[in-house]
């Protein structure tokens, strides 16, 4: 005889059902209004492409620093002279020359460039509605070195190579010498029309001299004690170097 198997009452069923339906995960509502994530414009991060956004150009701050509706932007990787110095004016009218308050400009930050400065400066390339990189731009001019990139301690940026095969400008001490900068300090001041050897800052530079007097210049001579004693006393080349009371012998 076969073994009967044991009877389920249909009410024990249902029952059992109930149970099992009580204890399952319940699926969690839907929020309609809940925000949907997104990027926010002007973070990057490692290995993304520069995330890029346009606001709108408000003024010159100087050579590598600008005002926008996103905020003070400091652009990436150039130094321009601070205010005050010589090139300062150069530089910055070389912005103004291409943006106009209202313009609209594209910000980018690099992949793993820092977001910001020390002093809450937004730090971007600025490119202008003509396509123009501002960074770049500062450099071809001489107005610029190319700095703060991985050359001096600071991220990596994706231009980097460029922007320094195109600086024309020095650092000396700290500071930006433009290449404006570096012609007018090469260029004598010019003397007074009474003053004529002040320009000349030795006896062999006065030697090589067109159209002006080439010594000697005698110590006892009124006419003659003044550059006596700018090329014997003040251009520290020692004219009258055997002491005989003649300069520029």
């Amino acid at each position: 005889m076969r073994a009967r198997r044991p009877l389920v009452s249909v009410g024990a069923a249902v029952a059992a059902a109930v149970v099992l339906a009580a204890c399952a995960p319940r699926p969690l509502p839907v929020d309609a209004t809940a925000p949907t994530p997104t990027l926010v414009s002007g973070a990057a991060s490692a290995g993304s492409e520069p995330a890029a956004e346009q606001t709108t150009f408000v003024s010159t701050v100087d050579g590598d620093t600008i005002e926008t509706s996103a905020g003070t932007v400091r652009i990436i990787g150039v130094d321009t002279p601070e205010r005050g110095e010589c090139g300062n004016d150069a530089a910055t009218a070389a912005i103004e020359s291409q943006l106009a308050p209202g313009d609209t400009v594209t910000l980018e930050l690099p992949a793993g460039e820092n977001d910001q400065d020390q002093y809450g400066r937004l730090i971007r390339y600025v490119t202008t509605p003509a396509g123009v990189d501002l960074g770049l731009l500062q450099l071809q001019a001489g107005n610029a070195v190319a700095r703060y990139d991985s050359s001096d301690g600071y991220p990596v940026h994706p231009r980097e190579a460029n922007y320094h095969a195109a600086q024309l400008a020095t650092l000396s001490g700290g500071s930006v010498i433009t290449v404006a900068c570096q012609a007018a300090a090469a260029v004598p001041p010019p003397a007074s029309a009474d003053r004529w050897w002040e320009q000349y800052s030795s006896c062999s530079k006065l030697k090589n001299s067109v159209g002006d007097p080439t010594g000697p210049f005698n110590r006892d001579d009124p006419t003659q004690a003044e550059p006596y004693d700018w090329f014997a006393n003040r251009t520290g080349n020692n004219g009258d170097g055997d002491g005989d009371g003649f300069a520029c012998e």
